[in-house]
């Protein structure tokens, strides 16, 4: 996979996190909160694996 489309997947990523949140907190619905959440977690997962890729290819 290109860099490109990975950081284009993890801003994907971060828009959809923010928007499940924004639905969420208006209407009140636990499911887009954690969805939000589990978005979240999917976008910190992709952000520290190329973070931990990058550093062990400059050793």
């Amino acid at each position: 996979m290109s860099k490109t489309t990975k950081y284009l997947l993890i801003s994907a990523l971060f828009c959809l996190a923010f928007v499940c949140y924004y639905v969420g907190s208006v209407i009140g619905a636990i499911a887009f909160i954690a969805l939000g959440f589990l978005l979240e977690v999917a976008l910190w997962i992709g952000i520290l694996k190329t973070s931990k890729k990058h550093m062990s290819n400059r050793s």
